[in-house]
């Protein structure tokens, strides 16, 4: 069902979107809207293709620690689904009024409005914990500067055009449905193109990162675990952690925890700060962790 509302949201961000792509090519008659709708959805996948997956990383980055800790568990998939409906009812509701909304700032006003509620109903939890802040101020700024610069930018060039290519039919309506002359419809094609190439290899990575997180949380050996390793492996990475634990546990030796995961859990939000406690976690955590992998160790050998 994640996975499948995943899928959702991007199939309703591609018809939401892509509007801003073809506007231009359809409104001048350069190409038919259905010729425009196939070519830009082309070259929306090539740019998810031969995107490098930052954005997609941004996006699993700005998401609640908790989410990101317990995708796996009940909870944490209700998270993944109230984000994403919510994001799926608003690009919705804005695309059946006409209203050109971004499905950017929907996405990252679900996420941030899941951090918050979590932290709400959360007990011992302070509201907006659950927030990571740090990631929030970047890409809010973002959000915030990109239409400026896109306005500075058109408004620019279209004083430029005027100033630079004196022909005055290029700045006026054509006459009932002749096109335009066959550069400009090239240059709109060219535009639209770069604009659906553009689009997505940055907003197709957002679906591409909650797809990513969805499936870490059902097949979490499948990313975190190298079934090619041999008994080697094994025993360097347990004899490591074995001289870790004498240090770990000098430092932690006057504190106590109730619950290991839950500690360091809390030590990954942003305002936290490492203490004894953190210390006596990852003591207990790296012990634990240890002992499974001589315990695997030993069973290779035989």
């Amino acid at each position: 069902m994640a996975l499948l509302l995943a899928l959702a949201f991007e199939f309703v961000n591609g018809f939401h979107d892509t509007a801003n792509a073809v506007a231009t090519v359809i409104y001048t008659k350069s190409l038919r809207a259905s010729v425009a709708v196939i070519w830009s959805g082309a070259w929306n996948l090539i740019g998810v293709l031969t995107s490098s997956g930052a954005v997609a990383f941004g996006v699993v980055a700005l998401l609640p620690v908790e989410l990101v800790l317990n995708v796996g568990t009940g909870a944490g998939f209700a998270m993944v689904f109230a984000l994403l409906v919510s994001s799926m009812i608003w690009n919705l509701g804005t695309w059946f009024l006409g209203l050109p909304a971004s499905s950017s700032h929907t996405l990252i006003g679900s996420i941030l409005g899941v951090g918050l509620a979590n932290s709400l109903m959360s007990s011992g939890h302070t509201f907006g914990e659950g927030v990571n802040w740090g990631n929030t101020r970047e890409v809010g700024m973002s959000l915030l500067i990109s239409p400026i610069i896109g306005f500075c930018l058109a408004g620019g060039l279209l004083l430029l055009s005027r100033a630079l290519i004196k022909q005055p039919k290029l700045y006026q309506a054509p006459e009932g449905d002749t096109p335009p002359p066959l550069p400009v419809r090239a240059l709109l094609v060219l535009t639209c193109t770069g604009v659906s190439f553009a689009h997505g290899s940055n907003d197709g990575q957002k679906g591409m990162g909650l797809i990513m997180l969805i499936l870490i949380g059902i097949l979490p050996g499948a990313y975190a675990l190298n079934t090619c390793a041999g008994a080697p492996e094994f025993q360097f990475v347990s004899q490591l952690g074995h001289s870790l634990q004498p240090m770990l546990q000098r430092h932690a030796e006057s504190a106590s925890v109730e619950d290991s995961n839950v500690e360091l859990s809390n030590f990954l939000k942003e305002s936290a700060k490492p203490s004894s406690h953190t210390l006596v976690a990852l003591a207990a955590t790296n012990r634990r962790l240890a002992e499974e992998l001589a315990a695997i160790e030993a069973t290779k050998k035989k």
